[in-house]
């Protein structure tokens, strides 16, 4: 499973550019076309649904991380550091980036919002992989590794 584990390794990377992608692009004018087209309620919604994507966003850059660096042996204290320290890193980039595409701006907020999502979800694999042996969750993140040793003995 050599496929796999490239795949792994490359899909932080990947994800990254999407994220690049997304924030270069923005165009108030859809946003006050779908005003006239939706009711105030929906985008209220929506406007709530698209700040809470920070914390997704930048939850699942660390989890992605952190598979990618389970290829290369058993998490620790030390891999989970830089995971997290590498996707607020990125998040940081990606705000200063913001400050230079048209409608878009640098927020204080956003980058508080991208820590939430890495805490919460560096909390939820450091539980899932350390404290609750029997998870599912867990079991998937170990089983990254196990399957790199694997095929390493092959």
């Amino acid at each position: 499973m050599v496929i796999i584990r490239y795949f792994l390794l490359i899909l932080p990377f990947i994800y990254m550019g999407i994220i690049w992608l997304q924030s270069s692009h923005f165009n108030p004018e859809t946003v006050s076309a779908l005003s006239s087209l939706l009711d105030m309620s929906v985008i209220l919604i929506l406007g709530i649904l698209l700040e809470l994507a920070h914390f997704f966003e930048f939850g699942l850059l660390y989890l992605l991380l952190i598979m990618s660096f389970l290829i290369f042996g058993k998490l620790n204290n030390t891999k989970e550091i830089l995971a997290a320290s590498l996707a607020l890193a990125y998040g940081l980039i990606d705000e200063i980036h913001q400050m230079y595409v048209p409608f878009r701006s640098f927020s204080y907020f956003d980058l508080f919002k991208n820590f939430i999502g890495v805490w919460v979800a560096s909390y939820i694999v450091h539980r899932c992989y350390f404290i609750r042996k029997n998870s599912r969750f867990g079991a998937v993140l170990r089983k990254i590794t196990k399957q790199d040793k694997n095929n390493a003995a092959v």
